[in-house]
């Protein structure tokens, strides 16, 4: 699968998205930040075939297992479960991608139909030169829902954004994925246009 197709636009890629019933879990932990125009403080880690995501001690993934999960309620919170969720629809082995969907993912039609399509397909090795997150700005925010824009850049120098629909109505926020047929295009940016965006720093692992 390429990953052009599945980190961003991984509706397109894998079609939209579901999974079993929800597992429980813990209340994410509180942040402080609640501006939509600030960055969390994050590190970047190794994530699923190859690729990098973000982590913040503040704002979460608060668990690591079965997947990262358990974001902050807060803007900074919402932005770190939309890469997290974009990087692991995109990059879950085989056996690992039920759980992106039960643990990330909003119960609906859009994940039922993202699982579906998952199912007939296969995700396997390491990418060597992958794509980086590297902003986001938000369409919307509120206490229960989020649409997060997030900006990546690929290694031949593209940059794209894609819309990321986020609810909190589990009490943890997870990914809405948008039903098939209704699924947003990537949309290239300009250097210019990358500016209206909230960057992150260098991609690094620590």
């Amino acid at each position: 699968m390429r990953l052009r197709l599945g980190i961003c636009g991984v509706a397109v890629a894998v079609v939209a998205g579901c999974g079993a019933e929800d597992g429980s879990e813990q209340q994410p932990l509180e942040s402080a930040v609640v501006h939509t125009t600030t960055a969390p403080v994050v590190s970047w880690r190794p994530g699923p075939s190859g690729l990098v995501v973000p982590v913040s001690s503040v704002d979460g993934p608060r668990e690591s297992v079965p997947v990262p999960h358990g974001f902050s309620h807060s803007p900074q919170g919402a932005v770190l479960a939309a890469i997290t969720a974009q990087a692991w629809m995109a990059g879950a082995n085989d056996s690992t991608w039920p759980k992106v969907a039960e643990y990330l993912l909003e119960p609906g039609l859009g994940r039922t139909q993202w699982s579906q399509a998952r199912a007939l397909m296969s995700v396997d090795g390491v990418v060597a030169d992958p794509a980086r997150f590297v902003g986001f700005r938000f369409d919307s925010y509120s206490d229960d829902a989020a649409v997060v824009v997030v900006a990546t850049r690929w290694p031949d120098g593209l940059v794209t954004a894609y819309p990321v629909q986020l609810s909190h109505a589990t009490g943890s926020w997870r990914v809405v994925v948008p039903e098939q047929d209704k699924a947003p295009d990537m949309q290239e940016l300009t250097e210019d246009q990358l500016k209206d965006f909230v960057l992150f720093g260098e991609t690094e692992n620590k």
